[in-house]
């Protein structure tokens, strides 16, 4: 049998072979060792992991029929067992781990590791906490309570047109000569070009922040979250990131504003247009944040988000003559195009109260500053009515 991808299509199996009770069989396969090969592999962990992968699942097919379900998780996988009696899957679990040890031991660089297989009963609770996240992560990834407390700030995101906060969004930050800034990929800024591809960490635990902090907002004060496009972009992350967002409560999703970050150069609309869809389809109002540089905005209205943006350019911390009216002409190119296909604009890093003024007349319609608000605690009082004040 084939490994299931797709959380939809995964949940309508579940459905069929759970029983009476909504319980379910299955064996939890943990693979020890995992971080020692993953050390001593260098470069060549991508072909070893690949390895680990298809041939644990080739081992488990022989245990499995048709109606049974793998899915990567945790350190390892989980079997879902549709066949046999509850709780009469103990002698299937023994098998499977002395098949599993024949075969790493087989395999030269493979030998350290080892199989722990336990025989579970899960509710749909349980199972969804052992696929949401794991395996799918790259080992040695920082677990999300693990990130600096610096590594993520909720913005203040301030209104043009109504010259007033309303809103509150978290993000990751990163620190440099300009100062501290939005931003996951410190280098994105430069070109729009991905230099890295695995922020699925960073982008759990601002989900994980956000929920618990939207609890203390007054019911009409929105949030904002962000997801890296790279999450997005890459199946496997994607799928972990959509299990933790679809175990987030429908009242979360339906008030948050989502900001699908750092959208590289050049992808195509019908990708964003999948994402804004999917993220859409739980309930939640889409942004997607541009490189300032990208002209290809012409139809983004298809896309389906409900605003676009881009984070002003480093040296736009002078934001002055030549390179400010630059940077203004490209606001007006941004807010025409995207007015016109009934969207609005974001812009993030304003360092200049005058300057935020210029971009409000220049048609932005949102934007952030850590220079003029500072992106701390959120306030008692921001409850989507507070007048904007600059620090």
């Amino acid at each position: 049998m084939q490994p299931v991808s797709d959380l939809m299509q995964l949940a309508l199996q579940l459905r069929a072979i759970s029983r009476d009770d909504g319980s379910i069989d299955a064996a939890q396969i943990r693979l020890i060792g995992l971080e020692e090969i993953r050390s001593a592999a260098g470069d060549k962990w991508p072909r070893m992991r690949e390895r680990v992968r298809e041939g644990s699942l080739q081992i488990l097919s022989r245990f499995t029929s048709g109606e049974d379900v793998i899915v990567p998780a945790g350190d390892g996988f989980l079997v879902i067992l549709a066949q046999g009696a509850a709780g009469a899957n103990q002698e299937r679990c023994r098998a499977m781990r002395e098949a599993l040890i024949s075969f790493y031991l087989g395999e030269e660089a493979l030998q350290t590791l080892r199989a722990e297989v336990t025989s579970r009963s899960l509710s749909a609770d349980g199972f969804a906490d052992l696929i949401t996240c794991g395996f799918a992560l790259e080992p040695g990834l920082p677990a999300k309570d693990g990130l600096l407390r610096d590594d993520i700030t909720e913005a203040r995101v301030y209104s043009l047109r109504e010259r007033r906060v309303v809103m509150s969004c978290v993000f990751p930050t990163v620190s440099g000569g300009s100062g501290r800034r939005l931003a996951y990929d410190r280098d994105y800024i430069l070109d729009g070009v991905h230099r890295e591809h695995d922020f699925l960490s960073f982008d759990l635990a601002i989900l994980d922040y956000a929920q618990r902090r939207a609890g203390e907002f007054v019911e009409s004060a929105p949030i904002g979250i962000s997801v890296h496009a790279t999450t997005l972009q890459t199946r496997r992350l994607r799928e972990c990131y959509l299990g933790a967002l679809i175990r987030s409560s429908g009242d979360f999703r339906s008030h948050a504003l989502i900001t699908i970050a750092e959208v590289e150069r050049g992808t195509p609309l019908i990708s964003m247009s999948e994402w804004c869809a999917t993220l859409r389809g739980l309930g939640m109002r889409v942004a997607l944040d541009l490189h300032y540089s990208d002209h290809a905005i012409s139809s983004i209205g298809a896309s389906g988000a409900w605003a676009a943006g881009f984070h002003l350019p480093i040296f736009s911390g002078a934001q002055k003559g030549v390179r400010s009216q630059r940077t203004l002409d490209q606001i007006r190119f941004w807010s025409r195009s995207l007015h016109a296909q009934g969207m609005r604009l974001i812009v993030h890093g304003f360092q200049d109260a005058e300057f935020v003024e210029a971009a409000g007349s220049a048609g932005a319609d949102i934007a952030t500053s850590e220079m003029l608000w500072r992106a701390t605690e959120p306030a008692a009082d921001l409850d989507g009515t507070r007048a904007f004040e600059p620090a």
